[in-house]
């Protein structure tokens, strides 16, 4: 996954085209805010790392295989930690517990 270049918030800020280029790319969606994450076998909870997540941002899951659609009681507990997040869920004897994830905020 690619990461935006960050620009500098203190003189001597960065030059207008790079704030120009990073907008242009959020405006077409590449926010690098997605991923996939698989579920931990026999587990109720599994760390979702990412450097996009931020203390009150929402994780949006989506199932990718039939066993993943199997899960309940899916759900990111809010983390006071950047960059990780616990899913917790119930305990699936299955391999293939993978889901596609969108963080917003």
């Amino acid at each position: 996954m690619s990461k935006l270049q960050q620009l500098r918030t203190t003189p001597p800020y960065d030059e207008p085209w790079k704030v120009a280029t990073l907008v242009n790319r959020l405006l077409a969606g590449r926010l690098n805010s997605v991923g996939q994450v698989t579920l931990t076998q026999n587990g109720t909870s599994t760390v979702l790392s990412d450097n996009h997540y931020r203390v009150g941002s929402y994780v949006f899951l989506q199932a990718m295989t039939a066993n993943a659609a199997t899960i309940t009681g899916l759900y990111a507990a809010q983390s006071s930690t950047p960059g990780q997040v616990t899913l917790n869920h119930s305990a699936v004897n299955q391999p293939d517990l993978t889901f596609s994830y969108l963080i917003v905020g």
